[in-house]
């Protein structure tokens, strides 16, 4: 089968790290993929891989030279994996290339260009049943375009190492910065937490337009020096072995790979409970979950676990038999080849 993978910016985010696994997967299956991005520092992993990734070109001319590559490649079909971005220029080449367009929706479209575009699609991929009510409800899309198609995750064979008792702590929080991600909170957080007895590093894993903002908050606070923030590489192992412990806030969803790859590597975490968020979990213990816009909770909730590593550790094993038995990378890879096969017998009909 041939693919053409679309995505936005190949930056620390879900759209990113989901479509690393679904590239991946698909061409140990035997896909013929090839990309279009706007670059990114996970751009030289993908071509990594093998397969053919090409920059969204600006120019006219130089469109039209890599639609002839794209002709000759002769796609069956294009898979846009998530974000505004990937979404834009996934239509932009659906049409140009006239192949039918599947997008995958990780969390609550927030504009109504990003509903019409959706609404266009051959197909919509979206990770939990919260996100379809929401697109045929809120949104007007038909239901049955839509698959509601979980993510997969592999959990490492390698146990993740103990951190020793001399150890400075590292609380981290990972994912692309932009408004709507609460990591206000985070901060405010990190701010309560640094007041208690025992030494911790805070850090802000990721890149975004937020980011200047996100820095003036923290120097208000008086956090240099306590908190750094840092662009993670392309190595999602490494960036979850940094942290110690894992915070996730946000106001509208998104997280939720990120939720599910850090507790997959055994790392304990504290999310704001949502509606994203519980439906990944459906049981407790797995990990803890705080009100949203509650910074006191969060740092009450980070404290309670840095001095218990026996519930620590206890999380990170629920965790990890959680995510193996609920999340299998197999299940989400068969689902998203038979969409495949059937998008494809609806263009030869």
């Amino acid at each position: 089968m041939r693919m053409l993978v679309v995505s936005g910016r190949l930056d620390w985010s879900v759209p990113t790290t989901y479509a690393l696994s679904l590239v991946k997967g698909l061409q140990q299956r035997g896909y013929e993929i090839q990309m279009i991005c706007r670059g990114g520092v996970f751009l030289p992993l993908f071509r990594s891989l093998g397969i053919e990734v090409y920059e969204n070109p600006i120019s006219w001319l130089a469109r039209r030279r890599l639609q002839g590559f794209l002709q000759e490649f002769d796609p069956q079909f294009i898979h846009a994996t998530g974000g505004a971005g990937s979404l834009r220029i996934g239509k932009r080449w659906s049409s140009a290339l006239d192949k039918p367009l599947i997008h995958t929706v990780h969390s609550w479209l927030k504009s109504e260009r990003s509903a019409r575009s959706t609404r266009s699609a051959a197909a919509v991929v979206v990770v939990n049943q919260d996100l379809r009510e929401h697109l045929v409800n809120e949104l007007g899309i038909f239901k049955d375009k839509i698959r509601v198609i979980p993510y997969g995750i592999e959990v490492p064979s390698a146990e993740r190492e103990k951190r020793s008792t001399t150890d400075i702590p590292v609380v981290g929080t990972v994912g692309r910065l932009e408004k709507g991600r609460r990591l206000d909170d985070f901060i405010h957080a990190a701010s309560i937490m640094r007041k208690s007895t025992h030494e911790k590093i805070f850090t802000i894993l990721g890149e975004g337009p937020d980011e200047s903002r996100l820095r003036s908050v923290s120097k208000s606070l008086d956090m240099d020096g306590s908190l750094t923030f840092v662009a993670p590489p392309a190595d999602p192992d490494s960036v979850y072995r940094a942290v110690d412990l894992l915070m996730l806030v946000s106001d509208w969803g998104g997280s939720g790979l990120h939720l599910l790859e850090g507790l997959a590597r055994g790392v304990p975490t504290i999310a704001t409970g949502g509606g994203e968020i519980l439906s990944l979990l459906g049981e407790e213990g797995i990990c803890t979950l705080v009100r949203p816009g509650d910074p006191e909770a969060l740092a009450e909730a980070g404290l309670s676990l840095l001095s218990d590593p026996e519930t620590a550790l206890e999380q990170s094993r629920r965790g990890i038999e959680h995510v193996r038995e609920h999340f299998p990378m197999r299940a989400m890879l068969d689902n998203l080849e038979a969409l495949h096969e059937n998008i494809c017998t609806q263009v030869v009909r």
